[in-house]
């Protein structure tokens, strides 16, 4: 999608009276009543609340290390008038998120896309990861392949893998693992080690491996390949 150019403005007291109703909302209904509010919020097309952007990368990286928190905070994060859907532009260098998120997805929700989105932005940014990024990743495709044979013994990272990354296609390719990642882990013990090292320094602000700017994969990227590094062997 093209990225949007007009920023949705909420006024600060009725948007925090809609946090209130959503919030009590998301805690009291059942699954089907909350999806039926819903139907009928977007018959109107209402957003009950709508974090703004500076709110959200703070709650969003809430937890990750200081330097980290930094970097995100100099993010220009945009809020518009959309049900779902945004990312992040790295021509623009910025974040624009669905004002929709927090209404017809969840409070919850809101914080995980913009995290990730996030982690777009800190990769673009982070001279050693943005170096990676420019190179193919070939490190983090090494340390991927590396893996494969652990992975069996971090069932959490080996059913995220099998049961919801791969199976998003194309759309399953190394700048969304890299985005993913930081997002979905917080805790590096549930990653196989080489991974775990190369995140480090984003989840727990762990030193980066010595070897991080020399050991790398050979061969340009092919998303194929990529994939069938992911799987368990």
């Amino acid at each position: 999608m093209a990225a949007p150019h007009r920023e949705l403005k909420r006024a600060a007291v009725p948007n925090a009276m809609g946090h209130v109703v959503l919030a009590f909302a998301e805690r009291t209904l059942r699954p089907g009543e909350l999806g039926g509010l819903r139907e009928q919020l977007w018959r109107t097309q209402t957003y009950l609340y709508v974090t703004p952007g500076p709110l959200l990368i703070d709650r969003a990286l809430e937890g990750f290390p200081p330097e980290v928190r930094a970097l995100g905070a100099r993010c220009p994060f945009f809020r518009y008038d959309a049900r779902g859907g945004g990312g992040y532009w790295p021509d623009r260098n910025e974040i624009w998120l669905a004002a929709g998120v927090e209404t017809y997805e969840g409070l919850r929700q809101v914080r995980l896309s913009a995290c990730h989105e996030l982690f777009h932005f800190i990769c673009w940014n982070h001279p050693r990861y943005r170096a990676d990024e420019d190179r193919g990743f070939a490190r983090l495709r090494k340390v991927v392949a590396e893996s494969a044979p652990v992975v069996k013994n971090y069932p959490r990272y080996r059913g995220w893998v099998t049961a919801s990354f791969l199976r998003q296609g194309d759309h399953a390719n190394v700048v969304e693992f890299f985005a993913d990642i930081p997002t979905n882990f917080r805790d590096t013990s549930e990653l196989p080690p080489l991974i775990a090292a190369h995140f480090a320094p984003l989840i727990d602000g762990s030193p980066f491996p010595d070897d991080f700017d020399g050991a790398l994969a050979a061969g340009e990227y092919e998303l194929a390949r990529f994939q069938r590094s992911l799987s368990p062997v």
